[in-house]
């Protein structure tokens, strides 16, 4: 009886072990890429979404899109739909508190009729989009230093500079435009734990806001040299009613052009009328 249990036992090991090499063998391989000198998987260089444009995160397009979408509606024709970029609801709808969800479609009623100083995008003024619109609404450009990941945006020319060495996040008192963030490599996956956001930025054009509370943890998978796949996860007890995951495929940008730099954007340089564009301040003609 010994003798049997102890085959059956051995057959099953086998079998178990048999199992596992099948699945390892089925399971995709990590793609090999370049490393830099302190080991980082070399991704320097330019990327942009594939589909780009921060008008709306559930109908993706740009500005210009709306243009041509009131055209079409004007002609009694119904203006395409595009996937939405948040991924974990069945409608791709943001999961909003009622008194948010009210919030925010008041402010997307007055896009093109702003009658309060609040129903004016931010990103209108020239001011910082905060982390996780500014990677759909421009370019950027990817450096790499030892134990640092940087992100420098076309648009405007904001930047996120992301520790690598473990360090804890700033004071939870302190909050800034393009947050605080900190990072770790999970093999070709970057990921990036982000705090301490202002939340004076919108996440688009048609008003989706979370608080200063929001967490947000962001994924750059890199499935190879020259595609990545974006996703964060957001997370705001006080404005929704669950945590949220939006999704997006970047690509290298620029390929074909290997003297590329940046263009400057100097978005209000030159502006004599600041004080009443950012703060609301109403200055006679004579300090004009």
């Amino acid at each position: 009886m010994d003798s049997i249990t102890s085959s059956i036992t051995r057959n099953a090991v086998r079998a178990g072990f048999i199992a596992v090499l099948t699945c390892v063998a089925a399971m995709p391989a990590m793609p090999q890429l370049a490393r830099t000198p302190d080991g980082q998987p070399d991704v320097q260089g330019f990327w942009a979404a594939e589909v780009g444009g921060t008008y709306s995160l559930v109908n993706p397009r740009r500005g210009g899109g709306r243009l041509r979408e009131e055209l079409l509606e004007r002609q009694g024709k119904k203006p395409p739909t595009k996937q939405s970029r948040v991924v974990d609801s069945a409608d791709g709808q943001i999961p909003y508190q009622p008194w948010a969800r009210a919030k925010q479609k008041d402010i997307e009623d007055h896009i093109d009729s702003p009658t309060k100083q609040e129903y004016i995008d931010p990103q209108a003024r020239c001011l910082p989009d905060g982390a996780i619109r500014s990677i759909f609404w421009s370019g950027y450009e990817v450096l790499q230093y030892p134990g640092y990941f940087v992100f420098v945006y076309d648009q405007n020319h904001p930047f996120r500079i992301i520790p690598l060495d473990g360090r804890p996040h700033i004071p939870e008192e302190v909050k800034l435009w393009m947050s605080d963030s900190r990072g770790h490599w999970e093999g070709n996956t970057l990921v990036v734990d982000v705090t301490n956001t202002n939340s004076k930025s919108r996440l688009d054009n048609e008003g989706d806001f979370a608080s200063d509370k929001v967490h947000i943890v962001e994924r750059f998978t890199f499935t190879d040299a020259n595609t990545m796949d974006y996703r964060a996860t957001i997370e705001d007890p006080s404005v929704y009613t669950r945590p949220w995951t939006i999704a997006a495929r970047m690509v290298r940008a620029h390929r074909e052009e290997p003297d590329y730099e940046q263009w400057e954007d100097a978005c209000h340089e030159g502006e004599r009328n600041a004080d009443d564009s950012f703060l609301g301040k109403k200055t006679s003609p004579q300090e004009k």
